[in-house]
């Protein structure tokens, strides 16, 4: 992500954040498929500062990542810049990027998250304060709204704090994932302020990715790509056959049980039943029912083999 990044005559999707997908693995693949950058796993900011190694384990880049940018999540503007320095300095990231619109009730309590859709002042100086203490650009990733719509107002007051980039899903907190995200609020949002805008939600086609890119944004992909990282090549054009995409799930396998040696092929195989069970999505039930339940890393690779769809 640079200070500018226009998407006009642009093509290209983003990998957009999501909790147990978004590892290392698939970011690097879908970055060797094209992907414009990928942003990793959320990071609470004080499980960060107070050493959890977990925080400290989704930090972590891949050595040949050349895109990835760092999600923070947190209440406290001051805590949140601590935070990001402490992510500058371990994982030299493209760029922060603010979450600004997780739904979840356990990140919305602590005022984290969503919540700061409601506080447009706070969440502007979240911005400032990252911005100052690292020196890198600074995305947001916004809701339409809390409960309310109100994303042309609090994209103002974050482009005025220095943000570079905003993304924004087309729903509300309060909906969640529930109904069609809302792209022409989107858009709205894009016209109100100057610095480029990406929308994400219901993005689960290349046809969807050509909708939306035709309203003059640009456009993340997350669920929609999840069995699917040749996606981030297919909408810049270029056709991957069945071969190609059988290669890419089996070495994501190989990429997936690399990284999580040190828990263990058992531990790693289960972490990745995720990604298995999208790769199998057109496989009879009953194959993907053995799949889920193999134990065996060569086993996993042969059913990639076989069953992962072609064109």
């Amino acid at each position: 992500m640079h200070e500018r990044t226009p998407f006009a005559g642009k093509e290209g999707a983003v990998l957009a954040p999501m909790a147990g997908f978004t590892d290392a693995p698939f970011r690097l693949l879908a970055e060797r498929f094209g992907a414009l950058w990928t942003v990793g796993e959320m990071v609470t900011a004080r499980s960060l500062l107070r050493g959890s190694a977990e925080a400290h384990r989704l930090l972590r880049p891949h050595a040949r990542e050349g895109s990835r940018v760092v999600q923070l999540a947190g209440a406290d503007p001051e805590e949140v810049a601590r935070a990001a320095q402490v992510a500058r300095e371990q994982a030299d990231p493209r760029a922060i990027d603010l979450n600004m619109g997780c739904p979840m009730p356990k990140v919305v309590r602590r005022g984290a998250g969503a919540a700061l859709m409601d506080d447009p002042e706070r969440a502007a100086r979240m911005v400032a304060a990252v911005r100052g203490a690292t020196g890198l650009p600074v995305s947001v990733k916004l809701r339409l709204g809390f409960s309310q719509v109100n994303a042309v107002g609090v994209a103002r007051a974050l482009e005025q704090a220095g943000a570079t980039l905003l993304r924004v899903h087309g729903r509300t907190a309060a909906q969640r994932y529930g109904g069609r995200a809302d792209w022409d609020a989107v858009r709205e949002v894009a016209r109100a302020v100057r610095i480029p805008v990406v929308g994400t939600g219901d993005v689960r086609s290349v046809e969807d990715y050509r909708v939306r890119r035709d309203l003059g944004v640009g456009v993340a992909v997350a669920r929609g790509a999840v069995g699917r990282p040749w996606f981030f090549a297919e909408v810049r054009g270029e056709r991957v056959g069945a071969a190609k995409r059988r290669a890419a799930a089996q070495q994501h396998l190989r990429l997936h049980l690399a990284w999580h040696a040190d828990r263990g092929e058992v531990w790693a195989l289960r972490a990745f039943r995720g990604h298995l069970k999208a790769y199998l999505r057109t496989a009879p039930a009953e194959v993907r029912a053995r799949a889920l339940a193999l134990e065996r890393a060569d086993e996993v690779a042969e059913v990639l083999g076989i069953w992962v769809p072609g064109t």
